[in-house]
This record gives structure tokens, sequence and C-alpha cells, in this order.
């Protein structure tokens, strides 16, 4: 739970139906056949967090037991798909929910988190302490991105 100028934010687990709204309108526009889903959404390791407003889910995010051959280390997880309604962002939805899953992925023993950032995003994953390798790369449809990463043991 994270409190703002009055405004309460809740980050909870939700199932992955309920992140195709924001994944259509913020991440994946240029979709057209109307599948959101991730091939990896049911998979039992995979779990999704919502950031709440009221009753408004305005940030979401999806966590997958996967492992990154850039890192040696062994219990890794990615992050994919996170994305906040634009008419909410700066409102600490995506800390909020960030911090509800590095709270489950320590329950899960993980030792990495990492994502596939976009450019634009890099400062908010190196507000929450995140480093990136150097490396900038294309991901057609959606533009350059930078691998970003924390060691969770580094987070107290």
């Amino acid at each position: 739970m994270s409190k703002s100028n009055d405004r309460i934010l809740i980050a909870r687990t939700i199932p992955s139906e309920l992140t195709h709204p924001i994944r259509k309108m913020v991440l994946w526009p240029h979709i057209t056949n109307g599948d959101y889903s991730l091939a990896i959404d049911k998979n039992p390791d995979t779990f999704h967090i919502g950031t709440y407003l009221r009753q408004t889910l305005i940030s979401i995010g999806t966590f997958i037991k996967e492992n990154n051959p850039k890192f040696s280390t062994k219990s890794q997880y990615r992050l994919r798909a996170m994305a906040t309604d634009s008419k909410f962002r700066g409102w600490g939805a995506g800390k909020c929910l960030f911090l509800k899953a590095v709270e489950l992925l320590k329950t899960k023993k993980t030792k990495l988190l990492w994502c596939d950032a976009r450019i634009k995003s890099v400062p908010f994953y190196k507000n929450l302490n995140m480093h990136s390798l150097e490396k900038i790369y294309e991901i057609i449809n959606i533009g350059p991105h930078k691998t970003m990463y924390i060691y969770l043991d580094d987070i107290l």
C-alpha cells in the first residue's frame, strides 16, 4: 500500500485477463487482432500484479520465472508488460506495484529481477535502483530498449 496526496494505492495479484485493457491502451496499440495475452500468462510460476486507486486498476505488471543468459544468477524472474494508465502516471502506482512484486519474489527466493525496458522508461527503473546494461537494442513495433536488473538481496 502506498499513500500519496490523499491517494491510497493498493497493489495486489490479479488474473492475467485484467491486464489486457492497459496492455492494449499503453503497450500494444499496434496489435489489431485483439489478443493482448502472453503465451506465458497462465504458467503456474507467472503472476500478475495490479495497482488500484479505489476500485480502478491503474497499473499492471507480469512477472515470469525466466533466466536471462546475460546473468549467471540462477534464480531469476523477468518483469514484462508493466504499464500505468497515462492519466495516473506520476502518482506512485508503478512503484507501489514494483515493491509488492519484490515482496512476493523474495518469498520465492528469487535473487534477480530483470526486464527489457523501453528507453523512455529507463529513468523510472533507475529510480527503483535498477541498473542497466549498456547495449541498446530494438524490439520490432515497439522501439529501443535496454536490459535493466536488480539483485533482490540488495533491497531491504
